[in-house]
């Protein structure tokens, strides 16, 4: 390409064709870690190569003419939607899980304190009423946590 395009300039007397025909730097050859990495942070930022932006008089790549960068463009906005929508859904599953450890650690204080009270014999009544003390703790602790960030209860 670069041979190419120092020959036409040569040709050029007008220097009309070095903006068509723009220098590619090694920045412009850098592969796209979208392909490689989908979910890496800040795909939104990304830009095109130049040649991707190159313009002919009939070119294949016009938006107007519904060539390959609508498709490029519509490609990408399915795969940015998506994701957006995995987010979405792990953060409602993230939220469910809150909840539901705090319903795990609530139903093991339960449990110990039933048989607590169902306890005939001074040392397993003290083990269970530790145990209830401890689920408790942990309930409490990811109440605490929790607040305000996960799904509120059924």
């Amino acid at each position: 390409y670069q041979r190419a395009r120092q020959a036409i300039l040569r040709l050029d007397p007008n220097g009309d064709m070095a903006e068509k025909y723009q220098e590619i730097l090694p920045n412009d050859l850098a592969v796209s870690k979208e392909v490689t990495e989908e979910n890496r942070f800040g795909q939104g930022t990304s830009k095109l190569a130049l040649f991707w932006m190159m313009e002919g008089e009939q070119s294949q790549l016009s938006l107007l003419g519904g060539g390959l960068m609508e498709e490029f463009y519509r490609i990408n906005w399915l795969k940015a939607r998506a994701r957006r929508d995995r987010w979405k859904e792990e953060v409602s599953l993230v939220r469910h899980e809150m909840l539901w450890t705090c319903l795990w650690f609530e139903y093991h204080k339960d449990m110990w304190e039933k048989r607590a009270l169902e306890s005939t014999e001074p040392g397993k009544e003290a083990y269970a009423k530790k145990q209830m003390g401890l689920w408790n703790d942990f309930a409490k602790k990811a109440r605490l946590m929790f607040q305000g960030k996960h799904v509120d209860c059924i």
